[in-house]
């Protein structure tokens, strides 16, 4: 995958999410809003959220740790938006002092 990092988190996140799921057949009207579930709405299984991750990381080239999204006290959620990704990228950029 090449790097796909744009301007804004929630392009990158976009773009990425895009990317992984061009060849599932997805309906044409299928959004890639901030929004949009990543498991609801696009049809993420477990591997393909840790995919995601992990492209993410790739994107930015950093270790979000994004287990602090996907787990509330030891539990996974059920469900993040594409939205919750790009917010939590920008508030881990912050906090390195990184543009976002």
């Amino acid at each position: 995958m090449s790097n796909l990092k744009k301007d804004t988190p929630i392009d990158t996140v976009t773009a990425v999410a895009a990317d992984l799921t061009q060849d599932w057949g997805l309906d044409s009207g299928t959004k890639f809003a901030p929004e949009t579930l990543v498991a609801g709405d696009l049809g993420f299984t477990s591997i393909d959220i840790i995919q995601l991750c992990v492209a993410l990381d790739q994107s930015y080239e950093t270790r979000f740790g994004f287990q602090d999204l996907l787990m509330k006290d030891g539990s996974y959620i059920g469900d993040v938006s594409l939205g919750q990704f790009a917010d939590f990228i920008a508030s881990r950029l912050n906090a390195q002092g990184a543009p976002a």
